[in-house]
Order: structure tokens, then C-alpha cells, then sequence
């Protein structure tokens, strides 16, 4: 039994056979697109919050005084502290009493080390440069983590400070009120 195709079935098969085809050509990038997996930077985690205080200690210090930056670290989380939720930070670095000022307003810094006492007990101790800022601007420091929890990972601080109390000589490194906005494992 065979069949007759006339001209206008050819015509029409045709028509469906291109439609089909027009629509495999853009059905098939779609579905190698979505079937490909994403690529996304590992994520090593950190501290998204916290309020630290600065002030200066007179008679501390090589200069004759120091500035402690303490304060809490807040909403933590990283596969390399598991049951870490928070810390609390205690760093210190000079002061220069002959300017008025932190030494490290603006890049590069103030040398400063101290320690980590996360939530679950363990301490990390740290060292690095802490950047200050003036009231109202952002700051990034990095320090370096030497022992315990994530040694030889660093620790990336995004800092703002949100007030001044004043420091001895006037200068903007001095007691203060400072934002965490985050603190992130490298």
C-alpha cells in the first residue's frame, strides 16, 4: 500500500520538519546551558558583624602609649571553626605621640597583634596591620592568623568607624566606636 504525497502534503511536511528543526536548534544551547554546573568561589566563611571600641592606653607601649581595638565578632560561621558563632577580639599597636595621631591612617596600616577568643573555647593569636579610619569611612585590615584555629589563614577585617571620643593630641586613630562589617577567612 503506498501512498500519494501531494504537493501541497510535501509543502506541509516541509513546514512541520522546519518548525521542528527551528525548534531543536534553540532547545538544545538551552539544555546544554542549564545541564553545565555552576562555578563559584569556595566559600571559607567568616564574621559578618560586631562592634569594637579603640582607645588609647598612655604609658603603654614603645612610643609611651597604644591603642587597644576590643570587641565582639558576631553571625560567624566557617567549615574551619564548626562551632564557632562569635569571637571576641584584643589587638593592639602604637600610637605616635609625637604627631597625635595612629600611625596607620590610610593604607598599610598599624603593626598590630593580639588574639581571637572564639565562642567555643579556642584562642587564635593574630598579627598583621589593623588600618584605622575617620569617622564615617570604611578601613581594611589584615591579619595574619600565627596560632591556633586557622593558622596560617588570614582574616580580612572591613571595618567603619562610626564615632571618635576624642584621642589625646586630636588625632583620628584614637578611642572610638567601630563597625564590623565583616571578617572573612582567607
Amino acid at each position: 500500500m503506498q501512498r500519494r504525497i501531494t504537493a501541497k502534503g510535501t509543502e506541509m511536511r516541509f513546514q512541520r520538519c522546519k518548525a521542528v528543526l527551528f525548534g531543536a536548534t534553540f532547545a538544545v544551547p538551552v539544555l546544554i546551558a542549564s545541564a553545565a554546573p555552576a562555578t563559584a568561589d569556595p566559600v571559607i566563611g567568616g564574621c559578618y558583624g560586631g562592634q569594637l571600641t579603640t582607645t588609647n592606653v598612655p604609658g603603654s607601649g614603645s612610643a609611651g602609649m597604644n591603642t587597644n581595638v576590643t570587641g565582639g565578632l558576631t553571625d560567624c560561621g566557617s567549615a574551619q571553626l564548626p562551632d564557632v558563632t562569635g569571637g571576641m577580639l584584643n589587638i593592639s599597636y602604637p600610637f605616635n605621640v609625637v604627631t597625635g595621631s595612629s600611625s596607620g591612617t590610610g593604607a598599610g596600616g598599624n603593626p598590630a597583634g593580639g588574639t581571637i577568643a572564639w565562642s567555643d573555647g579556642s584562642v587564635s593569636v593574630v598579627s598583621g596591620n589593623w588600618v584605622t579610619s575617620p569617622v564615617g569611612q570604611n578601613a581594611i585590615s589584615t591579619l595574619g592568623v600565627m596560632s591556633g584555629p586557622g593558622a596560617g589563614q588570614q582574616i580580612v577585617f572591613g571595618t567603619r568607624q562610626t564615632a571618635n571620643a576624642g584621642s589625646v593630641g586630636g588625632g583620628s586613630g584614637g578611642a572610638g566606636s567601630v563597625m564590623v562589617i565583616d571578617a572573612l577567612f582567607r
